[in-house]
């Protein structure tokens, strides 16, 4: 399992973040995500698919603390199960991204404060979304959000 050795967990006055000790390009591969899936979700799980949830046995992985933002400096490739850069990212900064790329309902909603011109307030899962910002989100989707935005699409042509 790969991690790259310019990241560092710190504490922060939200809990545990995850931040750039060192420059990356865009589509760096930061980390790869540990290869445990259960077929049923948890509070502390990644929704891959319906029955595929991505779980890490070591609480202190890295994976564990890539927080959540509107205007995210990373995504989750679900090809390989790989977080990668969006952009090039700057020493010091915090890495982040998108919960609604993964969530359809959250269990723990909670009012988002990473200050985006783009910030969606209170982040409660993928279904409140409206189909246009469901549409923006469409490339970096898990595979389970890619099928539930082809099935709101198609109830709306029909």
């Amino acid at each position: 399992m790969y991690v790259s050795d310019k990241i560092k967990v710190r504490d922060t006055k939200g809990g545990k973040s995850i931040f750039a000790i060192g420059g990356f390009v865009k589509e760096e591969v930061i980390l790869e995500f540990e290869n445990n899936l259960l077929d049923y979700p948890r509070k502390d799980t990644l929704c891959i698919d319906i029955d595929r949830h991505q779980y890490s046995n070591n609480v202190n992985a890295p994976e564990n603390f890539i927080n959540h933002s509107c205007n995210p400096s990373g995504y989750i490739n679900f090809q390989d199960l790989t977080y990668r850069t969006l952009r090039p990212i700057e020493r010091e900064e915090e890495l982040t991204f998108n919960y609604l790329t993964t969530e359809w309902d959250l269990a723990n909603k909670f009012n988002c404060e990473c200050g985006s011109l783009k910030c969606h307030g209170e982040i409660k899962g993928f279904k409140y979304l409206t189909l246009k910002q469901q549409k923006k989100l469409e490339p970096f989707l898990s595979p389970f959000l890619k099928k539930k935005l082809k099935e709101a699409e198609s109830q709306l042509a029909n």
